[in-house]
């Protein structure tokens, strides 16, 4: 038997590059046509505009385009597309996360926020396509299967639907909603508030990209230390990351400088017009605050820790000695004119004399001043509302005066402050631009029991949005300097930097940290006797807040918890 040799292919090497080039030329011409951009071009799998590439961190616009059908293709091109024609590039790279995890999900939601401002139908149809391709080919290949893939498999088609309102297609993908239902459960809890601030904001990049932060922010706390560049091999695949980062990096950091450039000035506010200070007990209807109340005390309850013994240990830190006293009576010391009467009558009588008396005080306040801002939302809000409930019940047990303030804004994306800086024509370096809200949980003047309802408004959580830290500490030190008692303490709580969009977008990265370092360093006078100590929850700020002490509040708390306040002032 002849044995032949196998056909040649009938298609030269070359004539699939023709093609491929073909069709990719074909495409970068329909990229521009939707894009309304005509610098725009497809190279390879990169898009570019004015020959400056665009990375887009969408893992749903990164499969190959070469691998794909004409349909598909067609519908990552249009995605391309409608997000260089809503987005505006200098301003996404500017409001961008730096962190890996966090810019991922930033990116994802800019993107259904440019699919939800399409008009096209033939577009959104090609988009819906591609998204449930890549919803076979994710499960397919197993970004489901790693904790960190699936957080983004997930937190995907949550921004989908409440943007674009297109839910899955069960034809297409079956297995989805049970792959996603107990993850999607748990992040509704924590991101749901956020998902519901995104479809009114769809037109509006600047004010969208708050609550997209938050969003970003919060799945990446959720998944913890996992770093998406390096994953393990079994779980690190196109479908997680789809870019080239040490570009993606270089774009960071050019944006990162031009943000900067305008810090290291003096702090300003563009206006206090829209600014408020709230008691705690008129956040909320008095029913909710009552049902907050039982649910404090269940939680008080479950630790195990009594507020009468948290008094005893911090007692010796609020009492003083007083030196003015005087012990009468004495045989030696200072003579005492008043008992030279008792001379003359009984010559034999040597208790003439006094001598200093150091007498116990307790004329204390302590200020608990607590950050309200959304990141804050995390599980371990109710820890720190039990902890800084029992703090002040202890407090006051122990005879000392207790003052409970939280700090937030009134709205997202800065509210009536940033629209009046919109109207006047966007002003460089207005300062803030946020609506400020001081809240008065608790005034040193208030018992704790007065005070209870109003305190267990830290269990609801609507009204944490964003935080001005340098303003609230300086407001909460004038609080301090008007009262009459000698020893004062500021107890600042909070887990981790400032954080208001608006005002970081307009006058730079470090312009709120700055200012809150230059106010905790400043500190009150001497003459006034304020401490300040800060509790950190999430991230190590010592950096930046001395003394300060990091707590971790993610197991029950104990009787050694409360002694956070002790090791902060005790040593000083």
């Amino acid at each position: 038997m002849v044995a032949f040799p196998p056909p040649k292919s009938t298609t030269s090497e070359s004539e699939v590059d023709s093609g491929r080039r073909h069709q990719q030329r074909l495409s970068s011409a329909s990229l521009r046509a939707v894009a309304a951009e005509p610098a725009a071009e497809l190279r390879g799998q990169r898009l570019e505009v004015d020959q400056r590439p665009v990375g887009i961190v969408v893992p749903h616009l990164a499969m190959d385009l070469d691998e794909l059908d004409s349909a598909t293709r067609r519908g990552v091109v249009d995605a391309m597309a409608v997000r260089v024609r809503y987005s505006n590039r200098d301003l996404h790279l500017r409001l961008s996360p730096t962190e890996p995890m966090e810019r991922i999900i930033f990116d994802v939601a800019e993107q259904f926020r440019c699919e939800a401002r399409s008009d096209l139908p033939g577009v959104t149809a090609n988009m819906t396509r591609s998204f449930d391709r890549w919803t076979v080919l994710a499960m397919a290949e197993g970004l489901t299967d790693s904790g960190v893939g699936l957080l983004i498999f997930t937190i995907a088609h949550m921004l989908r639907y409440r943007l674009t309102g297109q839910a899955i297609d069960f034809s297409v993908a079956p297995a989805v909603d049970e792959v996603i239902e107990t993850t999607r459960g748990n992040l509704s809890r924590l991101v749901g508030y956020a998902l519901k601030e995104l479809p009114p904001l769809i037109d509006d990049q600047e004010a969208f990209a708050e609550p997209a932060t938050e969003i970003a922010r919060l799945v990446a706390e959720m998944a913890g230390d996992a770093d998406v560049r390096q994953q393990e091999e079994s779980t690190r695949h196109r479908f997680l990351v789809p870019v080239d980062w040490d570009t993606l990096d270089l774009e960071l950091a050019e944006s990162s400088r031009s943000a900067t450039a305008t810090t290291g000035r003096s702090y300003e506010v563009f206006t206090t017009e829209h600014d408020s200070q709230i008691h705690g007990s008129r956040i909320y209807p008095t029913a909710v605050l009552r049902r907050l109340r039982r649910r404090m005390e269940e939680l008080e309850r479950a630790q195990a820790v009594s507020p009468a013994r948290v008094a005893q240990r911090l007692r010796p830190l609020l009492v003083d000695w007083d030196s003015s006293g005087w012990a009468g009576s004495q045989e030696d010391g200072v003579l005492d004119t008043r008992r030279l009467a008792a001379v003359v009558a009984d010559p034999a009588d040597r208790s003439i004399h006094r001598t200093p008396e150091r007498r116990q005080s307790l004329d204390a306040v302590v200020t608990f001043l607590v950050d309200n801002s959304g990141s804050m939302k995390v599980q371990r809000y109710e820890s720190m509302a039990v902890l800084v409930d029992t703090l002040t019940r202890a407090v006051d047990l122990a005879g000392a005066q207790s003052e409970v303030l939280g700090f937030t804004t009134s709205s997202w994306s800065g509210g009536r402050s940033r629209q009046r800086w919109v109207a006047e024509g966007r002003p460089d370096r207005p300062g803030r631009l946020a609506d400020c809200q001081h809240i008065v949980y608790k005034s040193a003047d208030e018992t704790w029991r007065q005070a209870r309802l109003s305190i267990a408004a830290l269990l609801k959580t609507d009204h944490y949005r964003e935080g001005l830290d340098g303003e609230a500490v300086e407001w909460a030190l004038n609080r301090l300097a008007n009262r009459p008692e000698r020893k004062r303490l500021l107890v600042l709580i909070s887990d981790g930097l400032p954080m208001e969009t608006s005002t970081t977008t307009a006058n730079g990265e470090g312009y709120l940290v700055d200012h809150l370092r230059e106010v905790w360093e400043r500190g009150a006078p001497a003459s006034l006797g304020i401490r300040l100590g800060a509790i950190t929850l999430e991230h190590d700020l010592s950096a930046y807040l001395l003394p300060s002490v990091h707590l971790d509040l993610t197991g029950t708390l104990t009787i050694g918890t409360y002694d956070v306040v002790r090791q902060l002032f005790a040593a000083r």
